[in-house]
């Protein structure tokens, strides 16, 4: 059982904004903090954008994990940062979804057995 996620792969891409060490850290923190055991992660991409007018950053994650699982999530905000916190917490969420479902299918065919 995994209990963290160590030596994971993670890729972040910038368009029109240049990936500095600080948002890599930053990106590589929050990464480390997905503390779920299901479903493991195998690489994650991250894809920021600062777009000129009005203002937005816009941040993408891509988890892709074992069993054939791909999670995607993004947020826009104001702040770069604020938007890589956002689409984290989403990200998240959708693992514990995940990981409910796997469950609930396992203990299902448990029982039928």
């Amino acid at each position: 059982m995994q209990t963290a996620n160590v030596n994971v792969p993670v890729r972040v891409d910038g368009r029109h904004v240049t990936v500095t060490e600080a948002l890599r850290h930053h990106v590589e923190h929050k990464t480390s903090q997905l503390h779920l055991d299901y479903p493991r992660i195998i690489e994650v991409h991250v894809v920021v954008d600062v777009q000129k007018h009005g203002n937005r950053h816009f941040a993408e994650v891509i988890l892709r994990c074992a069993d054939h699982i791909t999670l995607e999530a993004s947020s826009t905000t104001d702040d770069l940062y604020a938007s890589l916190d956002l689409a984290f917490s989403k990200i998240a969420q959708q693992m514990r979804k995940a990981k409910a479902r796997h469950l609930l299918a396992y203990r299902a065919a448990r029982k039928a057995a």
